[in-house]
């Protein structure tokens, strides 16, 4: 509860909310085409997500893209070599128009999450 959330398009911020009980959030945005979801702060590991939003636009007229995003920050126990999360994304998602779904690249989130991994064991020793 209380973990702020950025959204951003490009260099500008278009919104910040706050999460509320259970850190659920909700957030009603006009079309860009593009989004970067930043939560966190301290003393939480920041974390980042990247949406291409291309072809949401026609949807977006009608009001009819939902998104829901779980995220689990954790703390930042002084791991050397985490600060790459105060600007690379965890996740990145685009668009599909043809299906009409937001497809994650999942791949990009496994390397990220090993990476991750890797510097908490790192620190651990």
């Amino acid at each position: 509860m209380g973990v702020p959330i950025e959204i951003w398009s490009g260099d500008e911020l278009i919104a910040t909310i706050e999460s509320g009980p259970k850190g659920k959030y909700s957030v009603s945005l006009v079309y860009y085409p593009n989004y970067r979801i930043k939560f966190g702060r301290s003393p939480y590991v920041n974390k980042i997500v990247e949406i291409d939003a291309k072809g949401f636009s026609r949807a977006a007229e009608f009001g009819v893209v939902n998104l829901d995003l779980d995220i689990q920050l954790f703390k930042n126990a002084g791991y050397l070599g985490i600060d790459f999360m105060d600007y690379t994304p965890v996740a990145i998602a685009k668009f599909n128009k043809k299906k009409g779904t937001v497809e994650w690249d999942l791949e990009y989130a496994d390397k990220i999450c090993r990476r991750v991994n890797g510097i908490i064991q790192a620190n651990k020793k």
